[in-house]
C-alpha cells in the first residue's frame, strides 16, 4: 500500500495528473461528490434541545451531539489552533500535502509502523463526510487513491472557508461532542465563538484521539489529555500564534482543573427532576416527526414546563412521602396545569425516577396508561355535575345519607355513621358516600359516564351501571382527570394536557406552535362550571383550613379502597393541581405491611394498601403547601364572578323548597335548576310533617305624643 501511494506521488509530481486519461479517472472517482449544502443540512446530524417555557435548557437528545454553526461563529483562536495542529499548509496546499504525505510514508517504511499519517484537513473531511463508513475504515490503495482525488476535487469546488467550516462542524471531540459548538459547550459551557486561547488550544488537540485524550476519564486519560495539550501549545509557538511565555502560562493555569470540576457539578444527563416530562416529550415528538428527527434533526423544542414550578412540585411530593413514611407511603405524584388551555407547568411522575423498588419510571400522572389509577371520591363530581346539568337535583336538594342498602349491596362511609338526609352541598363538602351512590342510581350511569367522556376522560368504565362506580375505583388518567376538573374552572371548555409551546427545526423553521384557541369546544355551560366551583369550595373550607376558605380555591379529596392511593385535586382561577400519595412495590407482592386491609381484592405490588391515609391528608401535606409557596411568588387571582345564568334564591332546610323569608340563600341554575316547589311540598321519605314557622308578632304601634 505504501509503495502504491509512493507511486501515486511520483506520478503526480511528473504531471501525469493533468493528462486526459487521468482526468477521466478523477471524474470517475469524484463525479458523485455531494454539494456542500447537502453535507451540511442532510448528512450532518444535529442535537435536539428541550427547553422550558422560559428558555432554560432541560435536556439535549442526540445520537451525535452536534450543533451546526457558520464559521463566523467559531472563534478564530480555535480556527488557528486547529490549522496549526492538523494542517499547517491548509491555506496553501491543494487538498493533499504531498510533501507531508511522502514524509509520513517514509517514516512508516523505516519504522515498520502501521500508521499512515499525513492527512490534511480536506482529506479528513472527505474521509469523515464523503466516503461511507465501511470505505472510510478500509486500508486499501484504491480507498486512499479515491480519498486523494476527492480531496483535490473538493478543493476545486469549494473555498477553504467552506471546507474548514465543514471540518469544524463534523469532527469528533470526544464525550459525544461533534463539531466545535458542541465541544465548547461540553468541555467549557461556552459558545464556540467565545473560546479563549487556552480553551481553543485544548480542543484542537482532541480530534486526533478523543477517547485517549479524555479529561473526564481515568487519571491516565487525563494525563494524556494534558500531554496532548502541551504538544498543541508547542506547535502554536512554532507557527507564531503564541509566544513561549504565553504558552507556558496557559499550561500552568488551573483551566483543566476548573473544567473537570465544572463537569462533575453538572446535573445528570437525564435529570430525575424532569425525567418523566422528558420521556413524555420524546413520545410526543416521535409520534409526530419520527425518531430520526428527535435524535438527529437539531430540533428546538420549547415546552410548557416551568422549571421553578417543577422544582416546587417535586419538593412537596417528596415532603409528603417523608411525612407519611411511617404509614408506609413510598411514592407520589403531582401535575400542575394552566386550567385555561392545558399547558403543563409541572409534572412529577413519582417520588424518585431512578428508584426501581417503587417502579419510579412509571409516570403516575397518567399521561400513559401504565400510570392510571383509581381516584376515589374525587370521581363524585361527575355524578353530581351530570345530575345538576339535567335538572335532577340542586345544591339544596336533600340527599340520602340514611339508607345503606342499595340494590342488594350494603355500603358504608369511612366513619360508619349515617347523617340522615342532608343537602347535596353538604354531602359533597363532607364527601359522604351514600348520597353520591343514591344520586348515581337515580340518574343512571350512562349520564355520568357520558359527561365524564365529554370532559375528556377517556377511560372505559368497567361497570357503568354499578353504583359503586361513583366511588372512583376504576383506573383513570390523573392528567385527564385534572383537565376535566379544569372545564369547571375555565367557563366550561374542554382542554387536554399539552406539553409543547413551539417546535423549530435546525434552520429555524417553525414546525408547530401551540394555539390554545384551536379546536376550542365548550362541553358544559359556564353556569354549571361556576356552580361546581362554588360547591368544590366546600371541601377546601372543611379540610384545608380557614386561610384557604377566603381564597379562590376549589378542590376535592379522593381515597381509594384500602388506602391503595389518596389524591387531592382542584384549582384556582389560573392554576389546576392534582397530587397523590401511595405505596408501590416493584414485584407482584405488596410489602407495605398493610396488605391485610385489602379484603375485597387481592393485594399486589401495584395495588398495595398503606396505613390509614385520606385524600385530605394529601391536601394538607402536599397540595396546600405547594399552592401556598407558589403564590408567594405569583399574585393570587381574583375570585370567580357569578354569571347571570346563576341565581340566588332563599330556600328552607326542610326540603329545599322556596320560601320568602326564614330560610337560607343558595345558588341555582336559572330556569332548569331553580326550586319549583314551595317549602314543605317535597318531604323526604319518613320526614315529619312540615310545620310552617309561626309568623312573627306584630310590633305594637307607638302612641302619638298628641
Amino acid at each position: 500500500m505504501r509503495i502504491g501511494l509512493l507511486s501515486l506521488i511520483v506520478l503526480s509530481s511528473t504531471g501525469l495528473v493533468g493528462t486526459a486519461g487521468v482526468l477521466g479517472v478523477v471524474d470517475y472517482f469524484a463525479g458523485d461528490l455531494p454539494s456542500i449544502e447537502s453535507l451540511q443540512s442532510t448528512k450532518l446530524t444535529q442535537t435536539t434541545r428541550i427547553f422550558d417555557r422560559n428558555g432554560n435548557l432541560i435536556e439535549a437528545l442526540y445520537h451525535e451531539n452536534r450543533t451546526v454553526v457558520p464559521l463566523s461563529k467559531v472563534s478564530t483562536k480555535l480556527q488557528r489552533a486547529t490549522i496549526a495542529t492538523e494542517d499547517r499548509t491548509f491555506y496553501s496546499n491543494s487538498g493533499v500535502d504531498y510533501r507531508r504525505l511522502l514524509i509520513a510514508i517514509a517514516y512508516d517504511l523505516t519504522h515498520h509502523s502501521g500508521t499512515l499519517g499525513g492527512s490534511t484537513i480536506t482529506q479528513q473531511v472527505v474521509k469523515n463526510d464523503v466516503l461511507d463508513t465501511e470505505e472510510a475504515q478500509s486500508r486499501t490503495v484504491s480507498r486512499k487513491f479515491r480519498e486523494l482525488l476527492l480531496a483535490e476535487e473538493l478543493e476545486r469546488r469549494y473555498s477553504k472557508q467552506q471546507i474548514l467550516e465543514l471540518y469544524l462542524n463534523t469532527i469528533s471531540y470526544g464525550n459525544g461532542a461533534y463539531g466545535a459548538e458542541a465541544a465548547a459547550q461540553t468541555y467549557f459551557q461556552v459558545h464556540a465563538s467565545d473560546l479563549t486561547w487556552g480553551q481553543a488550544s485544548f480542543l484542537a488537540g482532541l480530534p486526533q484521539a478523543p477517547s485517549d485524550y479524555d479529561p473526564f476519564g481515568s487519571p491516565e486519560q487525563l494525563a494524556a489529555a494534558k500531554w496532548r495539550w502541551r504538544g498543541v501549545l508547542d506547535g502554536m509557538v512554532t507557527v507564531g500564534d503564541l509566544s513561549r511565555t504565553e504558552a507556558d502560562t496557559l499550561y500552568k493555569s488551573d483551566m483543566i482543573d476548573k473544567m473537570v470540576a465544572a463537569h462533575k457539578a453538572l446535573p445528570a444527563a437525564h435529570s430525575p427532576l424532569t425525567a418523566h416530562f422528558v420521556d413524555y416529550i420524546e413520545r410526543y415528538i416521535t409520534q409526530r416527526y419520527g425518531e430520526k428527527a428527535l435524535y438527529e434533526g437539531g430540533l428546538r423544542i420549547t415546552t410548557t414546563l416551568d422549571l421553578a414550578t417543577q422544582s416546587l412540585a417535586d419538593k412537596w411530593v417528596k415532603a409528603g412521602v417523608n411525612t407519611y413514611a411511617k404509614r408506609s407511603v413510598n411514592t407520589g405524584a403531582m401535575l400542575v396545569m394552566n386550567p385555561a388551555d392545558g399547558e403543563i407547568l409541572a409534572m412529577v411522575g413519582s417520588a424518585d425516577y431512578n428508584n426501581a423498588a417503587i417502579r419510579g419510571q412509571i409516570n403516575l400522572t397518567g399521561v400513559d396508561k401504565l400510570g392510571w389509577r383509581g381516584v376515589g371520591s374525587s370521581f363524585k363530581i361527575y355524578t353530581y355535575a351530570a345530575a345538576l346539568q339535567a335538572g335532577l337535583v340542586t345544591p339544596a336538594t336533600l340527599t340520602n345519607d340514611e339508607t345503606g342498602v342499595i340494590g342488594g349491596h350494603t355500603f358504608n362511609d369511612w366513619d360508619g355513621k349515617h347523617e340522615g338526609w342532608i343537602t347535596l352541598r353538604t354531602a359533597l363538602a363532607q364527601s359522604r358516600n351514600l348520597p353520591a351512590l343514591w344520586t348515581y342510581r337515580h340518574e343512571g350511569g350512562a349520564r355520568v359516564i357520558s359527561l365524564m367522556h365529554n370532559l375528556g376522560v377517556t377511560a372505559a368504565i368497567e361497570n357503568p351501571e354499578g353504583v359503586a362506580t361513583t366511588l372512583g375505583h376504576d383506573p383513570i388518567s390523573m392528567a385527564e382527570h385534572l383537565a376535566a376538573y379544569s372545564a369547571f374552572d375555565n367557563g366550561g371548555y374542554k382542554i387536554g394536557p399539552h406539553p409543547v409551546l413551539r417546535v423549530t427545526d435546525a434552520e429555524g423553521k417553525v414546525l408547530e406552535a401551540f394555539d390554545a384557541s384551536a379546536g376550542r369546544a365548550q362541553v358544559v355551560s359556564p353556569e354549571l362550571g361556576y356552580m361546581m366551583t362554588d360547591l368544590l369550595r366546600g371541601p377546601v373550607k372543611l379540610s384545608l383550613g380557614a386561610a384557604f376558605a377566603a381564597k379562590p380555591v376549589a378542590g376535592k379529596s379522593g381515597t381509594t379502597e384500602a388506602y391503595t392511593g389518596s389524591i387531592f385535586i382542584g384549582y384556582t382561577p389560573n392554576l389546576a393541581v392534582a397530587a397523590s400519595l401511595m405505596h408501590i412495590d416493584d414485584g407482584p407482592t405488596c410489602k407495605s405491611g398493610f396488605a391485610y386491609l385489602a379484603t375485597n381484592f387481592p393485594p399486589s405490588g401495584w395495588q398495595c394498601p398503606t396505613s390509614v391515609l385520606f385524600g385530605e391528608n394529601v391536601g394538607q401535606s402536599v397540595w396546600r403547601p405547594f399552592l401556598e409557596e407558589y403564590y408567594t411568588t405569583h399574585q393570587w387571582p381574583a375570585m370567580w364572578v357569578q354569571p347571570p345564568g346563576v341565581v340566588t334564591r332563599q330556600v328552607c332546610t326542610y326540603d329545599g323548597g322556596y320560601v320568602s323569608s326564614g330560610g337560607f340563600n343558595e345558588i341555582f341554575l336559572k330556569g332548569i335548576g331553580e326550586p319549583n316547589y314551595p317549602c314543605g311540598a317535597n318531604p323526604h321519605p319518613g320526614a315529619a310533617p312540615y310545620v310552617p314557622p309561626a309568623p312573627s308578632p306584630s310590633a305594637s304601634p307607638t302612641p302619638s305624643p298628641h
